[in-house]
């Protein structure tokens, strides 16, 4: 029986093929990983309004998962109900007051906007919801969700 020898080249280009294609890729960990959860538009309106609090002397607030899903879970009501509104806040709050040890939780909504830059414009020309923006918070999260039509709903959550 005749050995066969390997020659260095091709076991060398065997092995760094099959690690290339075996290794996760940056892109795809940040797809999976829970800082990414949220949808491009949800980040840019979290960057937006920390834009905004640094422009006025305020910390920036951290995205949170726990806050992402109330948000998500409003949204989702709003958009079931086909009108934008705070139901239900006492009891979002108090669930998500309970789950992230928050002492203080407030919100801001909106509809028919089609941009990150439009809806957090309009939350800043608004004095309760810039207000809001305005807060003394440490965590926050923002989900934006189309109904069947294609309109957008958003529900951004902050809290200490």
């Amino acid at each position: 029986m005749k050995k066969q020898k390997f020659s260095p080249f091709i076991f060398i280009t065997v092995v760094l093929f099959m690690a290339s294609c075996s290794t996760p890729s940056l892109e795809h960990e940040l797809e999976i990983s829970p800082e990414n959860m949220a949808s491009d538009i949800e980040l840019e309106i979290i960057e937006l309004v920390n834009e905004y609090r640094l422009s006025i002397g305020l910390n920036v607030l951290e995205f949170d998962g726990i806050a992402y899903d109330y948000a998500a879970q409003h949204t989702e009501e709003m958009i079931s109900e086909g009108k934008i509104s705070h139901d239900n806040f006492d009891v979002r709050s108090s669930n998500l007051a309970q789950d992230a040890n928050a002492d203080y939780v407030s919100e801001n909504v909106g509809k028919n906007y089609t941009t990150a830059k439009a809806i957090v414009q309009a939350w800043i020309k608004s004095d309760t919801h810039r207000k809001v923006m305005e807060g003394d918070f440490l965590y926050t999260a923002v989900s934006v969700q189309a109904d069947e039509s294609g309109t957008l709903y958003f529900t951004q959550l902050f809290y200490k």
